[in-house]
């Protein structure tokens, strides 16, 4: 019976202990897995207050048993103090009973005595002795069996209080096991709990972990994409940096010579690779776009001509839509003739700033074509032209600033025509960009209208410079007349060989006018150029200074093989 004491006091201890542990854990391993987020920590915090729950309902569950316990002991206790007192009870009865059986014995002992002295009174009294002995026997058979029963009462209640006890204690350690049990299972819930929200918590870490991997991996892939355009951006941008260095900006502008002509398409053809690439890989690189179009239009391929002049107009440089109008005006094929169409184009790049567009709608209001014939607005648009560097517009506008050119008659008054002065700075701007005839207008100009030998010296010597054989020819003039230069007769007599090697120039024809004369050879520098002559054994005559027939024979001599 007492046995059952110990067992009960450890029961809350031992819930305690088991709840308390299994927190414990619980809240490291929330801990723990809370790192990686905020919901980790939320499904912590939310079994940690479950289990503090369990832990108050094991508490309750303790304390009942507790009480139950102590009720049991208290029921004991009571069916032990009966208990004794039944046994008090048994024991006078059998007090009694041992009194009567002593009366019983002494009777029957002095009944003998008594028999032989008064028989009848003996007689009465041994009946009455007999009588009492049998009521004695009687009550302390009674008693005996009083007793007895008190005895097995007591003992049933003894039994009754044994078994209640133990069915309490089966009772409690059943309810201090359903507790422990409970415990247990409420422990192992929040284990499983804590377990699943660890998992849980390593789930969304690694998810995390995952996105974060995604995230940096997409990240260099985007970065390594975008580093790769931007190599490809830098690769075709500096393709169109060389493209553009060596076929030069796009312009529309015709070149001044041939050999000009000649230098920009080996430009071209040397940047092409560098423009294709450009073209390809840029769409606004218009510069390119343009070259290729040029190119396409030197061999012939008009289409790709027209197609890829059409996207450097969309890409903004004027010299294509320059180019396009000169597809509509003259009817290049595959675009049919269409003067309205190309007038607009014009228009469109002049807008742009586009010289060439300036000077070519300058010569249709010249001729009227497509728009009015208007000398006015076309000496506008030389002008502007010209002033931005385009020879032709330069040369053209001289002409008309020289002669009236261009301009009927009657309307060449109105606008101050003709003014040789005011052609002068223009044919100087063309003769800088290598136009041989301006040069040689300009040196006319300086030495008819407006008389100036040095400038006149100075645009010969520039011609000749070029390798123009009669700029050469008359540089030796100048040279031996001293005219705009110091007058030196041994290198006049050279120069007039140089130019006579070239077999371009007949000896009657290379020297100049002075006042539209051909003045007399000046006597040193013949007899310098008659020694020259002599010197490479074309001439055997003196050195007379007089330049004749067999001089002039000799002379012609210098430009055969």
């Amino acid at each position: 019976m007492q046995g059952i004491v110990p067992r009960s006091r450890f029961v809350v201890p031992a819930v305690l202990a088991l709840m308390l542990a299994g927190g414990t854990a619980g809240i490291a391993v929330a801990q723990e897995a809370a790192q990686p987020g905020e919901g980790g920590l939320d499904a912590l915090l939310a079994a940690e207050a479950e289990a503090r729950l369990a832990a108050n309902a094991a508490w309750d569950a303790a304390e009942a048993a507790d009480r139950a316990r102590e009720a049991a002991e208290a029921e004991l206790a009571r069916a032990t103090e009966a208990a004794a007192s039944a046994r008090q009870a048994a024991h006078a009865a059998i007090a009694t009973l041992s009194a009567a059986i002593a009366a019983r014995q002494a009777a029957e002992a002095a009944a003998p005595v008594l028999e032989t002295t008064v028989s009848t009174e003996d007689e009465t009294a041994r009946l009455a002795a007999e009588a009492e002995a049998a009521r004695v026997a009687a009550e302390q058979e009674a008693a005996r069996v009083a007793a007895e029963e008190e005895a097995a009462r007591v003992a049933a209640q003894e039994e009754a209080a044994r078994i209640a006890a133990e069915e309490e204690a089966a009772r409690v350690a059943a309810e201090e096991e359903a507790a422990r049990v409970a415990a247990e299972e409420e422990a192992a819930r929040v284990a499983a709990e804590e377990e699943a929200a660890r998992v849980a918590a390593q789930e969304e870490a690694a998810r995390l972990a995952a996105e974060e991997e995604a995230a940096r991996v997409a990240a260099e892939e985007e970065a390594a994409r975008l580093a790769a355009e931007a190599e490809a951006r830098a690769e075709a941008e500096a393709a169109l940096a060389r493209c553009v260095a060596t076929a030069g900006e796009p312009t529309a502008e015709v070149p001044v010579t041939e050999e000009a002509q000649r230098e920009a398409f080996r430009a071209l053809a040397e940047a092409r690779a560098d423009c294709t690439a450009a073209a390809r890989a840029l769409p606004e690189a218009g510069a390119a776009l343009y070259h290729l179009a040029t190119i396409a239009q030197a061999t012939g391929e008009h289409r790709d001509a027209v197609r890829l002049y059409e996207r450097a107009a969309e890409a903004g440089v004027a010299a294509a839509a320059t180019r396009l109008g000169d597809y509509y005006n003259f009817g290049i094929r595959p675009v049919r003739e269409d003067v309205a169409r190309a007038v607009a184009l014009y228009e469109e790049a002049v807008a742009a700033g586009d010289p060439a567009a300036a000077a070519t709608l300058g010569m249709m209001y010249r001729l009227g074509r497509g728009v009015p014939r208007d000398p006015e607005r076309m000496i506008a648009l030389m002008r502007q032209a010209a002033e931005e560097g385009y020879h032709f517009a330069q040369y053209r506008l001289a002409q008309t600033y020289l002669s009236g050119e261009g301009v009927p008659d009657d309307a060449q008054a109105a606008l101050g025509l003709p003014d040789p002065r005011a052609a002068i700075p223009f044919l100087a701007g063309a003769a800088r960009a290598g136009n041989v005839d301006a040069a040689f207008e300009l040196a006319d100009l300086y030495d008819t209208v407006v008389p100036n030998a040095f400038a006149r010296f100075r645009w010969v010597d520039y011609l000749a410079g070029r390798g123009d054989v009669p700029a050469q020819a008359l540089r030796a003039f100048l040279i031996e007349q001293g005219i705009g230069t110091a007058r030196d007769p041994e290198r006049a007599a050279q120069e007039y060989v140089r130019a006579l090697e070239t077999g371009q120039i007949e000896p009657e024809a290379m020297r100049g006018t002075v006042n539209g004369v051909v003045p007399p050879w000046d006597p040193e520098t013949a007899v310098a150029f008659q020694r020259i002559l002599q010197e490479r054994g074309l001439y055997r005559g003196g050195l007379d200074g007089q330049v004749g027939p067999m001089t002039l024979a000799a002379a012609r001599a210098l430009g055969q093989p």
